[in-house]
């Protein structure tokens, strides 16, 4: 997956998840496709922290197939 897919497909997720802008994904193909995970600790009013991860399955021209995203 070259870098302009890349940034394609940061885009999308940038503009729905804002709290996970400037985070770079983790990039791993999986046959003719690619999975991307974007993860950031955030820290909650209370003091605990809490993981957001948003996983996006996207192709090599950086069309997103699949994206789902998880606080835990």
């Amino acid at each position: 997956m070259d870098s302009a897919a890349i940034t394609k497909v940061c885009h999308v997720v940038y503009a729905r998840f804002p709290g996970l802008k400037g985070v770079k994904p983790k990039v791993s193909a999986q046959g003719s496709r690619f999975l991307l995970i974007f993860s950031k600790t955030n820290k909650l009013p209370t003091g605990k922290t809490i993981e957001q991860t948003v996983r996006v399955v996207a192709n090599a021209d950086g069309n997103i197939i699949k994206m789902s995203s998880s606080r835990g």
